[in-house]
Formats: structure tokens, sequence, C-alpha cells
């Protein structure tokens, strides 16, 4: 025996066996009843809900519009040691769509698992996808406001920069739901114009719901929001006073507007019809642009533009005589008869003077001459005429004022009933007087 016990080969066996019983010794686990797992260096684990993670789709061109499934069971295995230390994040399932175009797709999954850990199995090991190519179409951007500015002022249409076009880009089925592309700007009591809004536009549908996805180009505009006092587009009206210089008409009147921009409470707007502009004749001397200020009276706030550029061209007066223009008698009390004893004709001759081009586009129809025999009873008057003319057009000699004989017409009519009256009497007297002559 103890020949056996120092031999080399027996020394070495002894020493193997003694071995495996200090290894079994440290990896017992008396809670574990299986004796298969006592002897083994490996388990396995399953892990639910693994999150499938699509990549390299080409998404200028391409949605991924569905995956089924999304998530996946998975089986692995590997050391006690190395399965504790793991994370649920650690596992990982790819699909590869770096070369899948538009339709429905079957494809593999890739394992992206922690290390020393392997795949046993998975449940189901591909999943289903569905690419849609996208389309663009442009849009014109709708800014809204909501809110209300301080009292006495008025939110006017918001300018938008540097252009109110955007590119929408989604799938098909979505892009025809885009109804609207724009934003909301809050208004709470501005009293001024809100400028440099930078605002992130959105895709709405019909029903004002935000369209998830959609790309818009650009995505991010700066709005300026005008906030004013209420305002109103009325036209100008010209005001000529003076006279001008002697010699001098004018042969053309061109303003650079006809209309302005007026800003004013709304019940002063509500009764304003236009604004004047003065033009002061006298100063008139040479043909060329003319700068008139509007003036602003309240409760008018401001005119735009406050200054309006006028061309007028100044040149050489002609006369023209106009002969046999009819007069008409205005404002004739009731009952009254009035007739023109002078000049003879009842009719006025006028000389006008003007630049040439309009004085022979004048017609005898273009000139009114009106008496006004106002406040006037029976009597006979010299009365001014007012000669109706054109604009750049006065009268420069002819009849000026005319006579005329104003009667009662009843007290004629009484005139005359009773001459005819009397005449009748005296008739029946002869016819009486030759009667009671004997034969």
């Amino acid at each position: 025996m103890d020949k056996w016990l120092n031999h080399p080969t027996a020394a070495k066996l002894i020493a193997l066996a003694l071995g495996i019983l200090m290894w079994t010794a440290v990896h017992f686990d008396p809670n574990d009843t299986s004796p298969n797992d006592v002897a083994s260096l490996y388990s396995t684990q399953v892990i639910d809900d693994v999150i499938v993670q699509p990549f390299g789709l080409d998404e200028r061109n391409y949605v991924l519009l569905s995956m089924e499934p999304q998530t996946v069971q998975l089986t692995v295995k590997g050391t006690r040691s190395d399965l504790k230390t793991a994370e649920p994040n650690d596992y990982r399932l790819q699909v590869d769509l770096r070369t899948v175009g538009e339709g429905q797709h079957t494809l593999p999954l890739e394992e992206k698992l922690p290390r020393g850990i392997t795949s046993v199995s998975m449940s189901p090991s591909t999943v289903e996808v569905t690419i849609e190519a996208l389309q663009i179409k442009e849009f014109e951007i709708d800014i809204k406001t909501e809110g209300n500015p301080a009292k006495g002022y008025k939110v006017g249409t918001p300018l938008i920069k540097p252009s109110n076009r955007v590119h929408v880009t989604l799938p098909k089925n979505q892009l025809d739901k885009v109804q609207r592309v724009g934003a909301t700007i809050a208004i709470d009591g501005d009293k001024e114009t809100i400028k440099n809004k930078s605002v992130k536009l959105a895709a709405y549908d019909k029903s004002g719901n935000v369209i998830e996805g959609a790309v818009i180009d650009p995505a991010v505009l700066e709005v300026e929001v005008p906030i004013t006092y209420p305002f109103k587009t009325v036209p100008l009206q010209f005001k000529f006073t003076g006279h001008m210089p002697p010699g001098l008409s004018i042969a053309t009147f061109k303003p650079d507007v006809e209309q302005v921009t007026v800003y004013a409470p709304q019940d002063a707007l509500d009764r304003l019809e236009f604004i004047e502009a003065d033009i002061q004749l006298d100063e008139l001397k040479n043909s060329g642009k003319v700068s008139v200020p509007l003036k602003i009276v309240a409760p008018i706030i401001e005119i735009s533009p406050g200054i309006i550029d006028i061309n007028i061209e100044v040149l050489l007066s002609a006369t023209r005589t106009l002969e046999g223009l009819p007069i008409t008698l205005s404002g004739l009390g009731q009952g009254l008869k009035a007739t023109i004893t002078d000049p003879s004709t009842g009719k006025a001759d006028i000389t006008i003077q003007g630049a040439p081009a309009i004085l022979d586009r004048l017609r005898p129809g273009d000139v009114d001459v009106i008496a006004d025999l106002s406040g006037r009873g029976p009597g006979t008057y010299s009365i001014p005429l007012n000669v109706n003319l054109e604009r750049f057009m006065e009268q420069a000699g002819g009849t000026k004022t005319i006579t005329v004989e104003i009667k009662d017409e009843a007290a004629e009519t009484a005139i005359g009933a009773e001459e005819a009256a009397g005449g009748d009497i005296v008739d029946q007297g002869e016819i009486q007087d030759q009667e009671a002559v004997p034969q």
C-alpha cells in the first residue's frame, strides 16, 4: 500500500480528486434542489417585451407607417453572474430598413445582446413593416390671432416674413388631410404692433387638430401683427382756393394717390366720407410736382400718407365764348312767376378762360348758368349769375348779371279774371239796351 501511495501517478489522481471536491464545495447552492443546476456553469432566462428598434430608413423619402410586432419575447443563456449583471435595456433587437422601399415587407430581427450572453430563441423572429413614400405640397400660411387688443385699438392682417408659403412633407394619405398650415398668436391688451414674433408652424386637419409628423419647411417664421386704431380708406377731395396767376391755367392735375387711410375712433370713421386737400391756386406759377400736407383734425389720429404729391402742368391761358346758354332760375317761391327782362333773349353769353386743350373739349352742355332767386318776392331784381364750370376753368367775361321781374301768379290770375268778368257784363248790358229799343 505504501508503495502504491508513493507512486507519482497515484499522487496526481489524489490531487485531482481533492480539487474536484473543493470546487463542488464552493459552487454548492443549498437552496437549489436540482442536482443538474449544481453542476451547470450556465443558466437560461426569458425576457419579455424586448422593444424592436428600426434603423437605416431613408427618412427624406420614406416613412415607417407600421411595424408589427413592436416587442418580442427573447430567451437567452449565460452565466448566472452575467445574467444578473445585465439590465433589461441591454437587450436590443433591430430591424434593418436600409434597403427597403415602399410597400409591406417581412424582415428578420438582428440581436444586440450583452457580452457573454447568447440567444436561445425569440418569438417571433421576424416583423412586418409598412413603408410609404413621402410627398411634398406647398401651402399658404394662415396666421390667426386670439384675444383682444387694448380698448379702441384694432388688430390688422398679420405680415409674414420671409414668405407666406411653405412646403409640407407627409405620406399621401396624411397630406390629403391637411387643411391649414399656420400658427396662433395671442393678443392681450396690446397697444403697439407686435414685431418680429417668431412662430413655430404646424399642419392642421379640418377639425383643427395638429397632424403629427408633418415636416414643414421652413418650420419657423417671423410674423408682424399690426395693432392700430380703427381705420378707413376714403377718397381725397381737392379744394381750390384763390385764383391762378394772371394769364395762367392748369392743363393737367395728377395726384399720386386718390385715396388715403384714416385712423380714428370708430364713431368718427362712420361719419367720415372724404379727406379734403387744400390747393392754393395763387402759388401755382410753374409746372412741376407740388407736395400738399393733409391736415389732421381731432378726433382723427393719423392719415396715411400724410403728404400727397401732385404733378401739375401750368400753361398760358386761352379764352372761348359760348353764346346763347340757357339760364336756370332756382329758388323761386311757390306761387311766383319770374321773367328775364335783360338780356331780352333770356340767355347768357359766357367767356371762359382755361388751358387750350381743356377749352377745346368744352361743349355748351358742359356749362351750367344759374340765377338764385331764393327769398325774393314780387318785384324787379338784378341777379348775379353762377356759372358752373369744370375744374381749372373760370369765367373771364360775358353775361355776369341778369334782370328778373317776379310776379305773383295768383294776383295776376285774379286781375285777369276781373277784366274778363267786366267785359262780359258790358256785353250783357248792351244786349239789354238793344232789347229795350222799340221796334
